[in-house]
């Protein structure tokens, strides 16, 4: 399948269930036109459980709804927070797709990959790959410690090394690898 890819996230939209009806029904339309498949990022709040306390949000996860109920097309919608989707969306999403937390296996192959893919001189070995591997993290923190450590090693113009990395978990995850 050959088909554009158009992202966007819920802060795309705007705040105004009014501005986010309408720029949502001019995507899908647009999305239509070009036979484009939709990806909806961090769609968290499109989805949750309705209250009878929060009626701005619950008018949006009612527009998005409606508007979902006649889209015809591709859209992916990512979140990390499935326990908090409201029932309407069971029977108008089709596919669901979990992913797991990653185990140790898959994180040293993250860290690995995120390490190789910087092409920055470094001197971590193997054995502290397999370390890190054993802490809790996700992808997308795994990068994100990689590149903040990368921003470390460059200002003091040295191969990124093990103090790099310990120095932004320390600060961020409040680790002690």
């Amino acid at each position: 399948m050959h088909a554009p890819l158009y992202t966007m996230s819920a802060g795309d939209l705007g705040v105004a269930p009014e501005e986010i009806e309408k720029k949502l029904s001019e995507i899908l339309e647009m999305a239509t036109r070009w036979k484009a498949v939709l990806l909806l990022d961090e769609a968290d709040v499109f989805l949750e459980q309705r209250t009878l306390k929060d009626l701005e949000r619950n008018k949006l996860v009612s527009i998005f709804l409606r508007i979902l109920e006649y889209y015809e097309g591709i859209l992916f919608l990512t979140t990390n927070r499935v326990q908090t989707f409201d029932t309407a969306f069971q029977s108008r999403i089709h596919i669901t797709i979990n992913y797991p937390e990653l185990t140790s296996g898959p994180r040293r192959v993250v860290w690995s990959t995120f390490l190789t893919a910087s092409n920055a001189p470094h001197s971590i070995t193997d054995a502290q790959i397999n370390q890190l591997a054993e802490l809790p993290m996700n992808g997308r923190q795994i990068k994100n410690v990689i590149k903040t450590a990368l921003l470390l090693a460059a200002r003091n113009d040295v191969p990124l090394n093990r103090g790099h990395i310990e120095s932004v978990l320390t600060i961020t995850q409040g680790i002690e690898a």
